[in-house]
């Protein structure tokens, strides 16, 4: 009996004592769901070479089973990768496997096939429902359920077939056969057609090599072939061998390969680097296991018909270069046992209509995440054999200084990986930081649809500036013998100060690398032009559109650089300074003034030379410690805060609205002496002024929307604007600006579980 109790006698008959086929009994044990699997094979778990690497999509489900533990027994975390030309050449070295486990919970792993083959069945609560030399030959259905012929005659019955018997899958095309013969399934010819192979692969195991470190990733990329090697525990080595074939072969005339064949294989390969100090060779006199075969690559399109239905590599095949395909089936295993649980919670006996729709909802589920992995598995395996002269240079020369984005990729796929519904989630999956506790904010989040939506009113701003106000330039150099343009610009300098340093942060933030964050300068540049509370509103819109919580899912993305948190009011006081001193050595009259536009550009280039004189720990601190920023990020927004609320108060002590002139202007009137064009500064520059603190106001309140959204900012909307609005009452729109986005800024830092 499972883990809930069964209520009726619903019965699934696996085929493929695979791992798709043995973590699906796991599943449909814990739901209370009875079952059988019939492996065709003499054994669960025959030697053949093959070995499988365990990710956190993976891992979760096993974990959730109670059987990952024991699995991670058998192997060590991997922790170092090394990419190589086929010279031998180090192209990049880096602990991205390091960052993957601190980002998901979980470990990479790399292990025997049949080591996970063997915890499954030991670990099975029903060993019994287990049987091995049941090779499937046919199934017949029945009026309500099939009928399963094995070549020993037996015959085993169940209300559906679900084949995991691999890429060769006898019940794939029994569900062909079947549809058929009933004149359906739409794009059944496609689906018959659907593998081919373009490269084979030689894959194996090995005995302890000197030269290849323990826990670590090897990958050398060349013309037409590479090289996986991945050292695992006890610096056991598995390994693969890609080569590109002469031609593109299809069902039925795949190649198929015998023990010579491998030997005359390995020839060409002997000499050739795995690593920088090791060839081929040494992994070849070390063998323990090899197998030589055509690379499949298949994306069916009908994975169910009727009382059929197929997981794992019998309806998605992908090439190994990845490691996604083992997780993909344990995810599809568990995908359909969730259905199959939702099912029997809503009806004792389900009719063929509401199987067929549960099966056809599972298919669905997986299909657009699987060709999405599918697609990238196979770019992989092209990209590092250089199909084309592209992937040649993406391979060598993108990749290696694209930082962390392969980790991004990653994580971004299996940030949505299926798991067993009616499970709690283990508590590695949901430790701090990591992208699945995230991830349950980041559902809650606002669609894209309403995020433009609400965004849309920076447009208006951007509308009235453009209506409304002279270029940028000509303002600043119009009437510049009036002490309101000062004082004005003053006030305009100093708000526009924290806006400079958030821009500097953002550029430099981890989960902003190549986003629109680094085209801030640009922006200001071309509101010379135009004016810039009509290009800033710009800014903000794609800003803010382009950014959203998920971006900062995994907690080092949240993260700046320590030394570019340290030197960016540093950067910003320097330009400020370079641009007085320019202004000091001009022969025009308020230099300053008619130029700050050029700030951005002076800091762009600042900040980085600053940076560069301290220590950058990012290396560590993305692992280790995803918040080393936070002291210096929350210094620099409270000393721009100070500065801006300094120059707001004394500008506005200044001013004609100052304390000191009002009284002086209320004096007057009462004297009758006041002439009228005596009250306010320049309205231009009050507008423009207005209108660019006006809208990066609106746009930190988009972004506390944005977390209010997701449930991570706690405070009611009375106590957001009451603090932003006292801010902006007694020390000006450059304050309330920047107390926003500190606050921004510890919300996303901050360790809070969902509930």
């Amino acid at each position: 009996m499972g883990d809930f109790e069964k209520s009726h006698d619903f019965k699934v008959v696996i085929v493929g004592g695979s791992v798709a086929g043995l973590v699906l009994a796991h599943s449909l044990h814990k739901a209370g769901i009875d079952y059988i699997v019939l492996e065709g094979r003499d054994h669960i778990d025959p030697q053949v070479g093959a070995s499988i690497g365990l990710f956190s999509n993976g891992s979760r489900i096993l974990d959730q089973l109670g059987v990952f533990k024991s699995i991670l027994e058998c192997t060590e975390p991997l922790k170092w990768y090394d990419m190589l030309t086929g010279q031998g050449d180090l192209v990049r070295r880096d602990d991205s496997l390091q960052l993957i486990e601190a980002r998901t919970g979980y470990p990479v792993t790399f292990l025997e096939r049949r080591q996970v083959l063997q915890k499954l069945h030991q670990l099975a609560p029903e060993q019994s429902k287990i049987l091995t030399s049941k090779k499937v030959i046919s199934v017949r259905t029945l009026p309500d359920g099939v009928e399963v012929h094995c070549g020993d005659g037996s015959i085993f019955t169940g209300d559906i077939v679900a084949g995991a018997d691999g890429v060769h899958s006898q019940i794939r095309r029994e569900m062909w056969r079947h549809a058929k013969s009933d004149g359906a399934l739409k794009h059944l010819k496609n689906d018959e057609k659907a593998m081919f192979a373009d490269y084979r692969c030689l894959y194996g195991m090995s005995s302890p090599v000197p030269g290849l470190r323990e826990t670590s990733i090897y990958r050398t990329f060349n013309k037409n072939w590479s090289f996986l090697v991945v050292v695992g525990k006890d610096e056991r080595c598995f390994w693969f061998v890609f080569e590109k074939l002469s031609r593109t072969y299809r069902l039925p005339n795949l190649p198929r390969y015998t023990e010579s064949d491998q030997a005359e294989f390995v020839k060409p390969f002997m000499k050739r680097h795995v690593s920088q100090g090791v060839t081929f060779e040494a992994l070849w006199h070390r063998k323990t296991a090899a197998t030589l075969a055509a690379l499949e690559e298949a994306q069916y399109q009908h994975w169910t018909y009727g009382r059929f239905v197929c997981l794992g590599d019998s309806i998605h095949k992908m090439t190994p270069n990845i490691g996604q395909g083992g997780n993909w089936a344990i995810e599809s295993a568990a995908a359909l046992t969730n259905k199959l649980y939702a099912m029997m919670r809503t009806t004792q006996r389900p009719s063929f209509v509401e199987v067929c729709d549960t099966l056809s909802d599972y298919e669905q589920s997986r299909q657009v995440r699987t060709k999405e992995v599918c697609t990238m598995a196979g770019f992989a395996t092209r990209l590092e054999a250089f199909d084309k002269f592209w992937h040649k240079l993406m391979a060598l020369y993108v990749v290696p200084r694209a930082g962390d984005m392969l980790v991004d990729v990653h994580c971004q796929s299996v940030a949505g990986a299926h798991m067993l519904d009616f499970l709690p989630p283990p508590e590695l999956s949901l430790r701090q930081d990591t992208i699945f506790q995230a991830v349950e904010f980041d559902r809650r989040g606002l669609h894209v649809a309403w995020r433009v939506l609400g965004a849309t009113p920076l447009l208006a701003f951007c509308f009235a500036a453009r209506h409304t106000l002279e270029p940028t330039g000509s303002v600043l150099v119009a009437n510049q013998d009036a002490k309101a343009v000062q004082v004005a610009m003053l006030s305009h300098l100093g708000d526009f100060f924290p806006l400079q340093v958030i821009a500097l942060i953002e550029s430099a933030r981890r989960g902003n690398s190549m986003g629109i964050a680094a085209l801030w300068p640009l922006f200001v540049l071309a509101g010379y032009w135009g004016s810039t509370a009509y290009a800033l509103p710009v800014y903000f819109f794609l800003q803010y559109i382009l950014s959203p919580p998920s971006r900062y899912t995994a907690a080092d993305n949240r993260l700046v650089p320590t030394n570019y948190a340290r030197s960016a009011v540093a950067a910003t006081v320097m330009g400020y300074f370079l641009l007085v001193a320019y202004g000091a050595a001009s022969q025009q009259k308020y230099a300053v003034y008619a130029h700050w536009y050029l700030l951005p550009t002076f800091m762009a280039v600042l900040h980085p030379l600053f940076a560069s004189f301290l220590t950058n720990t990012t290396f560590t601190d993305r692992v280790q410690n995803p918040r080393a920023d936070m002291k210096y990020l929350l210094v620099s927004y409270t000393m721009s805060g100070i500065f801006t609320a300094i120059t707001h108060v004394y500008s506005w002590a200044l001013s004609p609205w100052g304390l000191t002139n009002i009284l002086s202007i209320l004096t007057r009137l009462r004297q009758g002496t006041l002439l009228l064009e005596e009250i306010g500064p320049e309205k231009s520059i009050q507008r423009h002024h207005v209108l660019m603190l006006g809208s990066g106001l609106f746009w930190t309140l988009l972004h506390l929307w944005d977390l209010k959204s997701t449930g991570r900012l706690k405070a009611g909307w009375l106590k957001v604007v009451g603090a932003l609005v006292s801010m902006l009452v007694m020390f000006g729109p450059g304050t309330a600006l920047v107390l926003g986005w500190a606050w921004r800024e510890a919300v996303l830092a901050r360790k809070t579980a969902p509930h």
